[in-house]
């Protein structure tokens, strides 16, 4: 949930960030930004199937900006939090 860098990662690991992402990407299939992406997305998926609201799932799952996390959640899981929510509380 806490900013993460390729830099801050070049610092950790003593590595090249193009060398790190093309090593991610290698071993994955997906970019650095992909994966974390993911795994904010199917944490804000656990917290709204557990009863938060769409904006603490929002601020809890990494995402700082509201409109983005709506953007790119919907992008993701083909509906909106509020809709997926929804869903979730039938």
């Amino acid at each position: 949930t806490e900013e993460i860098s390729l830099e801050q990662l070049s610092k950790i690991f003593y590595l090249n960030g193009t060398y790190i992402s093309r090593q991610f990407k290698k071993h994955t299939g997906l970019s650095i930004r992909s994966y974390i992406l993911a795994q904010r997305i199917a944490l804000a998926k656990t917290l709204l199937s557990e009863g938060k609201n769409v904006s603490e799932s929002c601020y809890l799952s990494g995402f700082y900006d509201y409109a983005n996390f709506i953007r790119s959640f919907s992008k993701s899981v083909g509906i909106s939090p509020g809709q997926y929510k929804r869903l979730r509380d039938v």
